[in-house]
Parts: structure tokens; C-alpha cells; sequence
């Protein structure tokens, strides 16, 4: 289904109010998983909606969102999310970080005590794009990743991004998990009843599966081996372990009502200013994407890709033609938000702001 990108940030928005967060929060929230549906990212967009609701009403994720101020220095600053929604601590860890990078050259902001915090190109393409800074945002996550050699899911997923001003309106972007493959496409496969590439995940006997819902029992594959494998720890002792926050088992995910997540973030904002006039990198910038975009192509390839640049294309047409949602996610946004007393409906494309 094509959703309207108003309709689609409204119906989050009015749930997220309905299940008790300020109405600045809720659209700071809503505007981080609209934004990762109308960039192609469907796992971390409002399909986690329903999830949020059934964790709520578990009295597992806190609402109103509160952060609190554990530590704070001239570059460096530690936050408490106290369980409350990871895109509104999130948000607030890298307003922070770019404050800090504003004034000192650089920032660095852990965040623990958060629950998913969602894409986090997201974060990383504002700092870019709206204050000209270049950033770096981690997260851990639940067990879901065997290390190299191991049968066992031990890290998360745990993603990374980078993100650099680049041409105007379009910032170069890396997201990535430190997995082959995020734990949200495997569910998706699950759905859809379909068949996954056979090195994405072991089941639960540590032998490799080509079936969704046994590597959903069992873990998924590090990216390049050792290389992924070390990625993924080192992120978890920066985000959990050295921000105060759980890390490697300690770790409950977020699709389970198993209590709180536990999940721990790193934001670190550089001011480019400090190092290189910024109209001078932008100029370097532009060439230097033009130069790799100029090299010769390998057989069959059409395009040379950048970073990000998938997700910026898929952006561009969901404004344009709205905003790609399977059925299945809006009808349950509707079974949402009629379960929480809302007139609103996602499928029938109406916004009003009448409750009965």
C-alpha cells in the first residue's frame, strides 16, 4: 500500500500520544520510523509501533520518555533513558553531541538505559545535512550474533554509521549491522513464508539454515567473518559496557516481553570546521564523489552506488508516491489505534483529530 507520508506521521504520532508520550516526543518519535519506512528500511519503521503498544500495556517501556543527566563535561556527556523510547533519547544524545562539537570541536555522548533507537542513518544524515557535521552513532543490542567460531548468539546486531556533508540535500551516509544480515529482514522472511540465502544464520544446533523461522531460534552470521565479529564487540563495550548500560548477554530484545532491553548508544559529532573550511570540504567532497562515480563500471553494473544512496532514491519516491507499507503493518497500525480509543485509520487514509 502507497500511505501518504501526513497520514502515515500523524497515525504514529496519535498512537504514540495514546500510549502516554508528550506530544514533542511522540513526533520526534514518529518522525524517525516514518523516516526509515520512506527510506526502504521497513524493520525499523512504524511496524515497531505495535511492538511499542504491547510493551507499554506489559508496563515494559516507560512512558513519558524521561532522560536524565548522568555526567556532563565540556566534550563528553553520559544520559540515562530510563527505559523510555530509544528515538527520543536518541535525538537527544546527538542534539547533545553536535552542541558539544559546536563549541569544543568534538562531542561525545553515551546514552544507556534505551531501547532501539532505530536507523540510525537517520541521526547521522541530520547531523549532516542540518548542521554540517560529520558524526559517528553506534548501539548494541540483544544476543541475536554468534562471534566467529561460536554456535551461540552472543552480540547484537550491532549497527554503526557514518555520516559527512556531502552534496547539497545529500549527505554520504554508511549504515550497517556488524551481522550479514539484520535480525528484521530474517522476521520479514518469516511472514512472507519465504526461504533465506544459506550464510545468513545457523539454527539452534549451530548448523547453517536456509529456513527464517529456524535461524530465528538459532543466531545470525557476523559480517566478513572476524572482521564483523570484532566490529560487533567493540561496539557493544563502547554503547553498553562503557556507557554504563547492558551488553553482550545482559541484553533483552525489544520484540519480546521479557522486561526492559537494557540497550546502550555512542554518539560522537566532529565539527568539520576545526580541521578543514567547510565550503573547501564541500568542494572536495563533490569532486571526489564525482571522480568515483566517473570509474569505469564492472560488467552488468549500471550505476556506481555511494552510501546511502539506495535509501536516499526510495526517500525521494515515497515523496513523491507515498510511502510503501505491506498491508499487514497498516491494518495492525489500525488495529492499534482503534484498540487505544483513535478515529484515525491508516488504510482509509483519514486523519481527524476526533476521538470518540
Amino acid at each position: 500500500m502507497r500511505i501518504p507520508q501526513k497520514v502515515l506521521l500523524d497515525a504514529a504520532k496519535e498512537i504514540l500520544n495514546l500510549l502516554g508520550e508528550e506530544n514533542e516526543s511522540a513526533h520526534i518519535a514518529a518522525e524517525a520510523l516514518v523516516s526509515a519506512d520512506m527510506r526502504g528500511i521497513s524493520t525499523h519503521g512504524v511496524n515497531l509501533l505495535r511492538m511499542m503498544s504491547e510493551r507499554v500495556l506489559a508496563g515494559m517501556l516507560a512512558m513519558p520518555t524521561r532522560i536524565d543527566v548522568v555526567a556532563d563535561d565540556t566534550t563528553t556527556a553520559v544520559l540515562d533513558g530510563n527505559n523510555g523510547l530509544g528515538q527520543v533519547a536518541a535525538h537527544r544524545a546527538l542534539r547533545l553531541s553536535v552542541d558539544k562539537a559546536r563549541g569544543s570541536g568534538m562531542g561525545m555522548v553515551l546514552l544507556r538505559n534505551t531501547n532501539n533507537i532505530g536507523a540510525l542513518g537517520y541521526f547521522t544524515s541530520s547531523a549532516a545535512e542540518h548542521d554540517g557535521v560529520a558524526s559517528i552513532v553506534m548501539t548494541n543490542g540483544n544476543p541475536s550474533v554468534a562471534p566467529y567460531g561460536s554456535a551461540e548468539p552472543f552480540f547484537g546486531t550491532n549497527p554503526l554509521s557514518i555520516g559527512v556533508p556531502a552534496l547539497p540535500g545529500r549527505p554520504l551516509v554508511l549504515d550497517m549491522s556488524s551481522s550479514v544480515v539484520a535480525r528484521g529482514k530474517i522476521r520479514l522472511a518469516s511472514l512472507s513464508g519465504e526461504n533465506i540465502p544459506l550464510g545468513w544464520a545457523l539454527d539452534d544446533t549451530g548448523t547453517p539454515t536456509c529456513d527464517p523461522g529456524l535461524a530465528l531460534k538459532g543466531c545470525l552470521l557476523p559480517l566478513g567473518g572476524p572482521k564483523g565479529s570484532g566490529l560487533a564487540m567493540m561496539i557493544d563495550i563502547f554503547s553498553g559496557m562503557l556507557s554504563g548500560s547492558a551488553y553482550g548477554r545482559g541484553l533483552k530484545s525489544f520484540h519480546e516481553l521479557d522486561g526492559a532491553t537494557g540497550v546502550g548508544a555512542c554518539f560522537i559529532a566532529i565539527d568539520i570546521g576545526r580541521f578543514l573550511d567547510p565550503m573547501s570540504f564541500e568542494t572536495k567532497m563533490a569532486e571526489y564523489i564525482q571522480e568515483i562515480k566517473g570509474l569505469r563500471k564492472q560488467t552488468g553494473v549500471a550505476e556506481i552506488l555511494l552510501p546511502g544512496e539506495v535509501e536516499w532514491q526510495k526517500q525521494e519516491e515515497s515523496r513523491r508516491s507515498g510511502i510503501d507499507i505491506p498491508e499487514p503493518v497498516a491494518k495492525g497500525l489500525d488495529l492499534v489505534l482503534e484498540r487505544l480509543g483513535s478515529r484515525l485509520s491508516v488504510t482509509a487514509g483519514r486523519v481527524r483529530e476526533s476521538r470518540e
